[in-house]
Protein backbone atom coordinates (compact mmCIF):
# COMPACT_ATOMS: atom_id res chain seq x y z
CA UNK A 1 0.00 0.00 0.00
CA UNK A 2 1.28 3.47 -1.02
CA UNK A 3 1.28 6.22 1.45
CA UNK A 4 -0.63 9.33 0.58
CA UNK A 5 1.09 12.34 -0.71
CA UNK A 6 1.05 15.82 -0.63
CA UNK A 7 3.18 18.58 -3.26
CA UNK A 8 3.31 22.12 -3.40
CA UNK A 9 4.06 23.97 -6.30
CA UNK A 10 3.99 20.87 -8.52
CA UNK A 11 4.77 22.49 -11.65
CA UNK A 12 7.38 25.01 -12.33
CA UNK A 13 4.79 27.11 -14.59
CA UNK A 14 1.01 26.10 -13.98
CA UNK A 15 0.13 28.95 -16.02
CA UNK A 16 1.84 27.14 -18.80
CA UNK A 17 -0.42 24.07 -18.12
CA UNK A 18 -3.23 25.75 -17.92
CA UNK A 19 -2.43 27.60 -21.52
CA UNK A 20 -1.98 24.59 -23.10
CA UNK A 21 -5.26 23.06 -21.22
CA UNK A 22 -7.10 25.75 -23.57
CA UNK A 23 -6.26 24.58 -26.74
CA UNK A 24 -6.76 20.62 -25.94
CA UNK A 25 -10.01 18.97 -27.54
CA UNK A 26 -11.82 17.22 -24.56
CA UNK A 27 -14.60 14.57 -24.67
CA UNK A 28 -17.47 14.48 -22.09
CA UNK A 29 -18.03 11.74 -20.58
CA UNK A 30 -20.62 9.11 -21.46
CA UNK A 31 -23.41 7.03 -19.38
CA UNK A 32 -20.73 4.09 -19.27
CA UNK A 33 -17.70 6.67 -18.36
CA UNK A 34 -16.15 6.00 -14.47
CA UNK A 35 -15.83 9.73 -14.16
CA UNK A 36 -18.13 13.01 -14.91
CA UNK A 37 -17.56 16.23 -16.86
CA UNK A 38 -15.24 16.41 -19.47
CA UNK A 39 -11.40 14.76 -20.32
CA UNK A 40 -8.91 14.88 -22.58
CA UNK A 41 -6.88 12.11 -24.26
CA UNK A 42 -4.23 10.51 -22.32
CA UNK A 43 -0.86 13.03 -22.40
CA UNK A 44 1.00 9.78 -23.22
CA UNK A 45 -0.76 9.94 -26.90
CA UNK A 46 -1.13 13.97 -27.34
CA UNK A 47 1.99 15.23 -25.34
CA UNK A 48 4.34 12.69 -24.39
CA UNK A 49 6.75 15.24 -22.77
CA UNK A 50 4.37 16.82 -20.22
CA UNK A 51 3.12 13.25 -19.66
CA UNK A 52 6.53 11.46 -18.51
CA UNK A 53 7.49 14.78 -16.61
CA UNK A 54 4.41 14.30 -14.82
CA UNK A 55 4.95 10.57 -14.26
CA UNK A 56 8.38 10.74 -13.28
CA UNK A 57 7.70 13.48 -11.03
CA UNK A 58 5.43 11.36 -8.92
CA UNK A 59 7.57 8.50 -9.37
CA UNK A 60 10.44 9.84 -7.56
CA UNK A 61 8.21 11.07 -4.59
CA UNK A 62 7.98 7.13 -4.03
CA UNK A 63 11.30 5.75 -5.27
CA UNK A 64 14.32 8.04 -4.99
CA UNK A 65 16.52 8.46 -8.15
CA UNK A 66 15.79 4.31 -8.30
CA UNK A 67 14.86 3.75 -11.70
CA UNK A 68 10.68 2.30 -12.25
CA UNK A 69 9.04 0.90 -14.91
CA UNK A 70 6.00 1.38 -15.49
CA UNK A 71 3.05 -1.11 -17.69
CA UNK A 72 0.48 1.51 -18.06
CA UNK A 73 -0.02 5.23 -17.27
CA UNK A 74 -3.23 7.56 -18.18
CA UNK A 75 -2.52 11.23 -17.36
CA UNK A 76 -5.76 13.31 -18.37
CA UNK A 77 -7.30 16.86 -17.82
CA UNK A 78 -10.28 16.69 -16.15
CA UNK A 79 -12.61 19.32 -15.82
CA UNK A 80 -16.29 19.53 -13.93
CA UNK A 81 -18.48 22.21 -13.82
CA UNK A 82 -21.21 21.64 -10.90
CA UNK A 83 -24.00 20.16 -12.77
CA UNK A 84 -22.40 16.91 -14.43
CA UNK A 85 -21.01 16.14 -10.55
CA UNK A 86 -24.08 16.29 -8.97
CA UNK A 87 -25.30 14.10 -11.91
CA UNK A 88 -23.03 11.62 -11.45
CA UNK A 89 -23.82 10.09 -8.59
CA UNK A 90 -22.51 6.24 -8.89
CA UNK A 91 -19.05 7.07 -8.68
CA UNK A 92 -18.43 9.44 -6.42
CA UNK A 93 -16.44 7.39 -3.79
CA UNK A 94 -14.76 4.46 -5.72
CA UNK A 95 -11.97 2.67 -5.97
CA UNK A 96 -9.55 2.91 -9.22
CA UNK A 97 -7.91 -0.23 -10.70
CA UNK A 98 -4.58 1.22 -10.71
CA UNK A 99 -1.60 1.27 -7.86
CA UNK A 100 -1.19 4.69 -7.75
CA UNK A 101 -3.83 7.51 -8.26
CA UNK A 102 -3.18 11.69 -8.50
CA UNK A 103 -5.10 14.48 -8.99
CA UNK A 104 -3.10 18.46 -9.64
CA UNK A 105 -5.33 20.65 -9.07
CA UNK A 106 -5.51 23.75 -11.47
CA UNK A 107 -8.06 26.45 -10.42
CA UNK A 108 -6.83 29.63 -9.25
CA UNK A 109 -9.55 30.79 -7.42
CA UNK A 110 -11.09 27.81 -5.40
CA UNK A 111 -13.21 26.69 -3.08
CA UNK A 112 -10.52 25.04 -0.46
CA UNK A 113 -13.74 22.69 0.62
CA UNK A 114 -13.90 21.34 -3.01
CA UNK A 115 -10.63 19.07 -3.19
CA UNK A 116 -10.27 15.56 -2.53
CA UNK A 117 -11.40 12.83 0.48
CA UNK A 118 -9.86 9.56 0.86
CA UNK A 119 -12.38 7.11 2.73
CA UNK A 120 -11.78 3.85 4.80
CA UNK A 121 -13.43 0.48 4.16
CA UNK A 122 -16.89 1.44 5.38
CA UNK A 123 -16.30 4.64 2.96
CA UNK A 124 -16.24 6.84 6.42
CA UNK A 125 -13.71 10.16 5.44
CA UNK A 126 -10.49 10.06 6.78
CA UNK A 127 -8.32 12.72 4.91
CA UNK A 128 -9.43 15.83 3.13
CA UNK A 129 -6.51 17.86 0.92
CA UNK A 130 -7.71 20.40 0.00
CA UNK A 131 -8.12 22.06 -3.80
CA UNK A 132 -4.99 24.20 -3.42
CA UNK A 133 -4.27 25.99 -7.05
CA UNK A 134 -0.59 23.59 -8.43
CA UNK A 135 -1.22 21.31 -5.40
CA UNK A 136 -0.56 17.25 -6.12
CA UNK A 137 -1.88 14.25 -3.81
CA UNK A 138 -1.16 11.13 -4.99
CA UNK A 139 -2.53 8.05 -3.41
CA UNK A 140 -3.09 4.41 -3.31
CA UNK A 141 -5.38 3.60 -6.03
CA UNK A 142 -7.11 0.98 -3.72
CA UNK A 143 -8.09 3.50 -1.84
CA UNK A 144 -11.45 4.79 -1.22
CA UNK A 145 -11.52 8.71 -2.67
CA UNK A 146 -13.52 11.13 -4.35
CA UNK A 147 -14.51 14.72 -4.57
CA UNK A 148 -15.31 16.21 -1.31
CA UNK A 149 -17.53 18.75 -3.05
CA UNK A 150 -17.64 21.23 -5.90
CA UNK A 151 -19.34 24.46 -6.07
CA UNK A 152 -20.40 26.91 -9.13
CA UNK A 153 -17.10 27.19 -10.40
CA UNK A 154 -15.61 24.69 -13.01
CA UNK A 155 -12.99 22.16 -11.49
CA UNK A 156 -10.16 21.89 -13.70
CA UNK A 157 -7.14 19.24 -12.53
CA UNK A 158 -4.78 16.90 -14.08
CA UNK A 159 -5.88 12.93 -13.08
CA UNK A 160 -2.74 10.62 -13.16
CA UNK A 161 -3.07 6.82 -12.70
CA UNK A 162 -0.06 4.60 -12.56
CA UNK A 163 -0.56 0.92 -12.28
CA UNK A 164 1.56 -2.22 -12.44
CA UNK A 165 5.16 0.01 -11.00
CA UNK A 166 8.36 -2.36 -10.67
CA UNK A 167 11.80 -1.23 -9.72
CA UNK A 168 14.77 -1.69 -11.37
Amino acid sequence: MYPTIIVSNFFENPDEIIKYSKIISWHKATEKDFWPGYRSENLFYTNKKLHDEIVKKILKLYFGNTNCSVDSTNVQFSKINYEDWVQHKHSRIHKDSFELAAVIYLNKTNNMQTGTSLYDEQKRPKISVSNCFNTLVCYDGNNYHGATDLDKNERLTIVVFIDKIKEM
